[in-house]
């Protein structure tokens, strides 16, 4: 059997290689750790995953090799109960290592161990034992033991006292105390001892063993410890080994320390500045400027930097785009950038293992795009893309017309009037004030000319929806956000419609004679053909969906459509049309959406209706003067039921952009049903026509998915009861800019 191709996965192990232009740094740091005064503490600040390891390593590999070096990666100790005792033992057996290679004796250290041991050993055994009776004759009668820690606090004192309080001993109390003191003086005096012996023990090791070289201490991993675990190294660095010759790097998040810090210390009080603001007695910023000497701060990762590291990371590469997507979009965190990649890399694989029945539909440069989304603004990702795949497409829109506008700006002069920016589509602007943004605008709207395959302006709901299925296979756990996680904002999508004339209604050539004899009256109430102005006008770029009609329905307890199961519409149609709507809710909808925005939210009238369908043209459908059924789900489609919006963008749009003006649903309009209207303003130009002012059906138009292209033509007129409700019956919204049109005004049920 042949070997199969292997999948190239990138490990994320600490390396001594430099591949982010780390150099100049580490030669720096070496040198001063070579030449600089002793004793020495360097803190090495970075996030989680910013080459605090990998850097401290190359520090490592350019120290001459006469220097004594221990490395103590302090989370592999985290389980110890005293972690200060590893840390010391870990240094001590670095310096007996040094001094059996000079063959040298070690008896000294085997007597600074058995300190160390000691301690331990009066630890282990719980501390000092009292015996009550001998208090005084009230003390009940028992044994109470003081366990004490590294040097003894005042808070196990205190727990001491409420016990002998809590068992009858209010009496003799401050004997207790008395003797108690007396005891913890004892102990506390032998720790001093011990402190002072072995720094001085230490100190001579140093000398004789070390000096004139250096004995450098690295301490990887101190953040991921527990705060009080880690606060003890910090301490035993300062009472141990603080001492000449003597350099200690340690590797840190900065930010984590001093929280950890703060919260070990609150409990000796708080207090308040001039501001009234709540501070910490011990404040973290200032109790580790005492332990390090000399901080430095892990460097933002240059552009040009990212790009060949993201480059280098596999010579796998699908294609020559990807590694610029995760390069200009994922920041500067390289074990982030590692993760992406090897997420992108596993699904890549899985896709080429499925392609036969994704049809080779997954592109490798779209599909790093999504991974890179997912990765840098995952809120985005979760409550927007996956659920909602049309906007990815609306999204790129925004971004590159936003980059066109900004390049014509910067390009025109003084004289020229400013190309104004784009406004993003409502749902979208939450997430483009938040953090995240950015890199979003990075991978979407490249300042490179793009290539095959690499965008999604071209993509069906349903092809878009396959990169976030594939996606999902590599989310990780949720962690919960700190702050609100942005919310879709379901006001609707708009497209302009400018002012000005057009054709409305069929001409005889443009109708198609129906054989059933019942649909003549329709037929001949398309006719004549005849022209209407309308004023400028926004009408929405889509049918409104179950998901933009669910927040409808919670926020005002209206009745939802029959087909849905309490407020929760079926599984999987969040962005299909709603339907099973009359044309009263649709009014209502209108109405609590114009409560929620300030804005004129309504039903289009049917002139503007057709005219958004149509253009000033005249055309038959919105796309032309033939049928095409890869544009429009109707009947010829062969779907048989509704479809998401979008589905057929951009090839099934109208001219000015709308989607599914005709097939998938019939839409409400404001206007009253009159069979004989066109007619009576055949021989004038009607100026923003209102349809008549009273009647007993509701126009609705655009045809559906279980009617023909005959009922899909943008002139065709039907009418329904306005309290009726079917399965391919929604609508989309309107908006006036220019005027108000009283959509409440004559209503008759």
């Amino acid at each position: 059997m042949p070997d199969a191709p292997k999948t190239y996965i990138v490990n994320d192990q600490p390396t001594d290689t430099d591949a982010l232009d780390f150099t100049p740094y580490v030669e720096t740091l070496a040198d001063i750790i070579q030449t600089g005064n002793t004793p020495l503490t360097i803190g090495v600040f970075g996030t989680w995953g910013s080459g605090k390891t990998s850097l401290m390593k190359m520090v490592k590999k350019n120290l001459p090799d006469d220097f004594t070096v221990a490395w103590f990666d302090a989370w592999k100790y985290d389980k110890e109960e005293t972690l200060w005792r590893a840390f010391l033992l870990s240094v001590l057996t670095s310096l007996k290592d040094t001094a059996q290679k000079a063959g040298k004796p070690t008896e000294e250290f085997e007597k600074m161990q058995s300190l160390l041991y000691r301690e331990m050993e009066l630890e282990k055994l719980g501390g000092v034992t009292i015996d009550l009776p001998k208090l005084g004759g009230a003390v009940a009668t028992g044994l109470v033991k003081l366990s004490l820690s590294f040097i003894p606090g005042i808070s196990t004192l205190t727990k001491l006292v409420e016990e002998l309080q809590a068992g009858a001993a209010k009496s003799s109390t401050d004997e207790a105390v008395s003797a108690i003191t007396r005891e913890r003086t004892k102990i506390y005096i032998e720790q001093v001892q011990f402190l002072e012996q072995f720094q001085e023990k230490f100190a001579k090791l140093v000398k004789t063993h070390i000096a004139p070289k250096r004995l450098v201490v690295f301490v990887d991993d101190l953040d991921r410890c527990l705060p009080e675990k880690a606060i003890e190294v910090l301490e035993a660095i300062k009472l141990f080994l603080d001492v000449e010759n003597c350099v200690f790097v340690l590797g840190l998040d900065q930010e984590v320390i001093t929280r950890g810090i703060e919260m070990k210390y609150k409990e000796l009080g708080e207090k308040q500045d001039g501001e009234n603001q709540r501070k910490f007695t011990i404040e973290g910023i200032h109790y580790l400027e005492k332990i390090i000497q000399l901080p430095f701060q892990i460097p933002p990762i240059e552009q040009s930097d990212m790009g060949g590291f993201v480059q280098n990371l596999s010579t796998e590469w699908p294609h020559e785009e990807c590694p610029r997507i995760f390069a200009d979009g994922l920041g500067d965190n390289p074990r982030q950038i590692k993760r992406t990649v090897n997420t992108f890399l596993m699904l890549w694989k899985l896709a080429q293992k499925r392609n036969e029945r994704l049809q080779g539909k997954v592109k490798p440069v779209r599909l790093a795009k999504v991974v890179a989304i997912q990765t840098a603004y995952p809120d985005l990702y979760n409550l927007l893309l996956k659920d909602e795949p049309r906007y990815l497409r609306s999204l790129e829109d925004f971004f590159r017309e936003e980059a066109i506008a900004d390049y014509k700006n910067q390009s025109m002069n003084t004289k020229e009037k400013s190309v104004e920016r784009p406004e993003p589509a409502p749902a979208l602007a939450p997430f483009l004030s938040r953090r995240g943004a950015s890199a979003v605008r990075k991978i979407l709207a490249p300042k490179e000319p793009e290539v095959e395959d690499a965008d999604f302006t071209t993509l069906s709901p349903d092809e878009l929806r396959l990169y976030f299925t594939l996606t999902a296979r590599a989310e990780g756990p949720k962690i919960p956000s700190k702050t609100e996680a942005p919310h879709l904002v379901f006001e609707p999508e708009m497209v302009n419609i400018p002012a000005g004339a057009f054709l409305m209604g069929s001409s005889n050539d443009q109708l198609i004679p129906s054989p059933f004899s019942n649909e003549q009256e329709w037929l001949e109430s398309e006719t004549p053909q005849h022209q209407v102005e309308l004023s400028e006008y926004l009408i929405g770029k889509y049918l409104v969906t179950n998901r933009e009609y669910q927040e409808f329905i919670k926020s005002t307890g209206a009745q939802p459509p029959r087909n849905w199961d309490g407020d929760q519409f079926p599984t999987g149609r969040g962005d299909h049309p709603v339907v099973n709507v009359s044309w009263m809710d649709a009014l209502s909808y209108c109405e609590w959406l114009r409560k929620q925005t300030s804005k004129h939210y309504r039903l289009p009238t049917e002139a503007e209706w057709e005219k958004a369908a149509r253009g000033s043209d005249a055309l038959i459908w919105p796309w032309g003067n033939e049928f095409d059924p890869s544009k429009a789900n109707t009947k010829e489609a062969r779907i048989k039921d509704t479809t998401e919006v979008g589905r057929f963008s951009p090839q099934g749009d109208s001219l000015y952009g709308c989607s599914d003006m005709v097939g998938n649903v019939w839409e409400w309009c404001n206007d009253w049903y009159n069979p004989y209207e066109y007619k009576q303003n055949a021989e004038q130009i009607i100026k923003d026509p209102q349809g008549p002012n009273e009647g007993n059906l509701r126009i609705v138009r655009g045809g559906s998915y279980n009617r023909t292209f005959n009922d899909a033509r943008v002139s065709v007129r039907r009418a329904n009861d306005p309290l009726s409700v079917g399965e391919a019956k929604g609508f989309r919204v309107a908006m006036s800019i220019s005027k108000t049109i009283n959509v409440s005004a004559n209503i008759k049920i």
